[in-house]
C-alpha cells in the first residue's frame, strides 16, 4: 500500500511541474511575441529568431514541449529512474528557469508600458 502511495504521489508531483513548465514556457512565448511586436525588442536565442513569428515558432515554443513533455511523463511513470529526487531537481531547475524568463519579460512589458506611453 506505501508503494502504491509514493507512486501516485510521486505521480502527481511531476505532473504539476511538467504542468507549471509547459504553461510558463506558453507564456515565455507570448510575452516574446508582444515584445517582438512592439518593435523595440528582439528575439535573443539565434536558434528561434529567424522563424519565432510565424508557424515555425508556434510549432518551437508550444507543440513540440507539449509532446516532449508527454513522452518524457509516459517515459516516468512506465520506468520510473531509481533516483526520482533528481528527477524532481532537474523539473524544478527548469521550472525556475522558464519562471526567471518570464519575470524578465514582465518587467520588460511594465517598462515599455510607462517609458513609451
Amino acid at each position: 500500500m506505501k508503494k502504491a502511495y509514493q507512486f501516485i504521489t510521486t505521480a502527481y508531483e511531476t505532473d504539476s511541474r511538467m504542468t507549471a513548465i509547459y504553461l510558463l514556457n506558453v507564456f515565455d512565448y507570448l510575452f516574446t511575441m508582444v515584445l517582438i511586436s512592439s518593435g523595440l525588442f528582439a528575439e535573443a536565442n539565434p536558434l528561434l529568431s529567424p522563424g519565432i513569428d510565424g508557424l515555425t515558432g508556434f510549432l518551437a515554443k508550444c507543440i513540440l514541449p507539449l509532446l516532449l513533455l508527454v513522452f518524457i511523463r509516459m517515459r516516468l511513470m512506465n520506468d520510473p529512474p531509481r533516483n526520482m529526487v533528481a528527477a524532481k531537481l532537474l523539473l524544478d531547475v527548469v521550472m525556475t528557469y522558464y519562471f526567471v524568463i518570464n519575470c524578465f519579460h514582465i518587467f520588460w512589458l511594465s517598462y515599455s508600458i510607462v517609458v513609451f506611453c
